[in-house]
């Protein structure tokens, strides 16, 4: 690879990161504590769909590129799964706003914002996915740079109208995701490999099949990072989400500037080498982790200041949270790459339930004994991460002798 796309893709990458993290400041400063814990909560049930579904079927697709490439098929061959997935988010839709005229139909738009924003983020995330993957890598960033703008500009568009809230940052992504679709779709469509003519079929089993082991683990993902939010709303404590939220968001950004830069990168050598990469791959990530790490512990009050606002910095701390949870995301995924690339999906089936053992039991402990505030939160997280992070190695490591993690 080229020393100046790396250079390139990585200053992109940055700037991605800033324009990030103006936009938390931007709606943490003008958003109130109760409303931010309503979006965190919202945006929750918004990726509870792409947990149980639309991930799984990410993976799906990604894993079977260079497959279609070397029989000279068609990235066409995608489309047909993903219609019978828009028909089914489409009946699930219909479900709801149904249940919601029985019980309040004030909810029906907030149903309908979320359930586009899952479907969108999920659109994007495989156009862009397969872009990268098929070394575009250019496009990808840039696009992604594109989206990140208009989700600033559309935040300030809808505040010139409404007032700050969860609906009008959730309407602020979902605007963003939506053009940013359009243009990838456009972008991929003119690549050789949608071209080709030959278009292959994948069969609902063998769809189901391979997606089935990851949809658990996304869901036990879902739970571990964000199921407290779903806990602790309910219950009356939407500030306390909020707090945690938006601090350890910080920390999110900090580490996913790495590790996105580093995994467009590098995935796709993954890919390229069926999986043989993997050592390096870990070996670099976990000095990146390091790395980060160690400027947020020193500098966690600062860079709280300066990206939220002087009322969460007390809170500081809070930003190592995400910063352990985002770096736990890191290693999974390329784990979960190269387990997709063995067809040992089934594998993480263990890990995934290891690990929602784990979370439930912590975090129950904590409620019991009364510690559940903004600084114990993150605990059950980190915790499930570390169990699901070394039990996926331990898995690749026993089914290949002569890869040392």
């Amino acid at each position: 690879m080229k020393k100046s796309i790396i250079f390139e893709v990585g200053i992109v990458r940055i700037l991605v990161v800033i324009l990030q993290l103006f936009f938390l400041k931007a709606y943490s400063n003008n958003t109130t504590l109760y409303e931010l814990g309503v979006y965190y909560f919202l945006f929750t049930l918004s990726y509870s769909l792409n947990a149980f579904v639309l991930v799984p079927l990410d993976y799906f697709q990604q894993s079977k590129i260079y497959t279609l490439k070397e029989n000279g098929n068609s990235l066409r061959s995608f489309i047909g799964v993903n219609i019978w997935v828009l028909k089914l988010i489409f009946l699930i839709l219909c479900i709801g706003v149904v249940i919601l005229l029985l019980l309040n139909i004030e909810y029906i738009t907030t149903l309908i914002v979320i359930v586009l924003l899952a479907t969108s983020t999920y659109l994007v995330n495989l156009t862009r996915g397969l872009i990268n993957n098929l070394e575009n890598r250019r496009v990808a960033i840039y696009s992604l740079l594109f989206e990140s703008i208009l989700k600033v500009g559309f935040y300030y568009l809808y505040m010139y109208f409404f007032k700050s809230s969860s609906k009008v940052i959730l309407c602020s992504i979902l605007s963003s995701s939506l053009i940013s679709f359009a243009l990838l779709y456009y972008l991929i469509s003119r690549l050789e490999d949608f071209k080709n003519r030959k278009v292959q079929s994948f069969s609902r089993s063998e769809i189901l099949k391979f997606s089935y082991p990851i949809s658990l683990s996304a869901v036990v993902n879902w739970i571990q990072l964000q199921g407290y939010r779903m806990i602790l709303v309910p219950f009356g404590l939407v500030e306390v989400v909020g707090i945690y939220g938006t601090v350890s968001n910080v920390g999110t950004n900090g580490m996913n500037a790495f590790s996105t830069i580093y995994s467009q990168l590098f995935i796709p050598n993954l890919y390229k080498t069926q999986g043989k990469y993997l050592k390096t791959y870990i070996l670099y990530a976990l000095l990146s982790i390091f790395g980060v790490l160690v400027v947020s512990y020193f500098l966690s009050d600062l860079i709280v200041s300066i990206l939220t606002s002087q009322k969460f910095v007390k809170y500081s701390a809070i930003i190592l949270f995400g910063v352990v949870s985002e770096a736990g995301n890191f290693l999974i995924g390329g784990l979960t790459v190269y387990l997709t690339i063995k067809n040992l999906t089934y594998a993480t089936m263990k890990s995934t339930l290891t690990g929602l053992f784990v979370f439930l039991i912590s975090f129950a402990a904590l409620y019991a004994t009364g510690n559940v505030n903004v600084f114990t939160i993150g605990i059950p997280i980190i915790l499930t991460q570390l169990v699901i992070t070394g039990y996926l190695a331990y898995i690749i490591y026993t089914e290949n002798k002569k890869l040392i993690l």
